[in-house]
């Protein structure tokens, strides 16, 4: 086993950022977590990278033990906070990876600091266009959710507000079950820590607000015109997409791959959801090595 501490950080910007380090070789890497999650789900690949890696995870702001003193109104925001992170820590070149919503936010920072980036490396991210949110009416149809008004009142959203309130596991259990750990599942008592922290979120709709509003293509996605940035990225990236995957659509990691171009490669693997990183643990180790 590794020694993994848990760490905090005081930003400038008055944020404190909690992060698990594992110390290691010169090869320093940064693991940003998704929505409803937190740096712990991470700890296994932690376990399985190389001993030549340091290793930080963070818990983003709003998450986990990470404080949520200004909400965010983009992903942007998260993306320097990481650069903030960065600058204390002295990490002035490292590899990324981004899972889901932590995909969106690496996207955001190689974009604009990719001079600090080796490789990229993005699982199950959300699309270049964002991830937007939907209400269904009462004829079936999908309705795109455009505010964040809109959001704070949808059920599905209202669930997880109410299952933070309650601190319900179980209601959070069934979703991942479903979605998040559709594939492999932890074993129980690792699986009760990941929902405890994960019930520790703060930000619930400001996050998919940011989520529906990221876009840094060229075109509009239906709330937001996109910033064209996702050209500036030019470090190595792959695109780890499992096959079956529940919740991110292959076309969002064809959005990615398209719009970096020659740079960025997708990876599909089988019998993998929207874990890839638990689902197929050695073999995303390999991708992180061996890119």
């Amino acid at each position: 086993m590794k020694n993994i501490e848990l760490r905090k950080v005081k930003l400038p910007n008055g944020e404190t950022y909690r992060y698990r380090y594992c110390s290691g070789g010169e090869k320093n890497i940064l693991l940003i977590h998704g929505n409803l999650a937190t740096s712990k789900y991470y700890d296994e690949l932690m376990e399985a990278l190389p001993e030549d890696y340091t290793i930080y995870a963070v818990d983003m702001r709003g998450f986990g033990a990470s404080t949520y003193n200004t909400p965010i109104s983009s992903l942007r925001d998260i993306a320097e906070d990481i650069k903030l992170f960065a600058d204390e820590l002295d990490l002035h070149k490292f590899d990324l990876v981004g899972w889901s919503t932590g995909g969106a936010v690496s996207m955001h920072f190689t974009a604009n600091y990719g001079h600090m980036v080796n490789r990229l490396f993005l699982l199950a991210s959300a699309g270049a266009l964002g991830y937007p949110s939907y209400r269904i009416d009462e004829n079936g149809n999908r309705i795109l959710l455009r505010t964040k008004e809109e959001i704070a009142i949808d059920p599905a959203k209202v669930g997880f507000l109410k299952a933070i309130e309650n601190k319900d596991k179980e209601f959070y259990k069934k979703i991942f079950d479903a979605y998040i750990f559709s594939h492999r599942k932890p074993e129980p008592n690792k699986y009760d820590e990941y929902l405890e922290d994960s019930l520790k979120q703060q930000n619930i709709v400001d996050i998919y607000y940011s989520l529906g509003s990221f876009n840094i293509t060229d075109d509009f996605n239906g709330i937001s015109m996109g910033t064209g940035e996702i050209k500036n990225i030019k470090v190595p990236t792959a695109v780890i997409q499992g096959e079956e995957d529940k919740l991110v659509t292959l076309q969002m990691a064809q959005s990615i791959e398209d719009g970096i171009g020659k740079n960025a490669k997708m990876i599909l693997l089988k019998d993998s959801g929207h874990t890839p990183f638990f689902d197929k643990l050695d073999e995303v180790v390999k991708i992180i090595t061996e890119f």
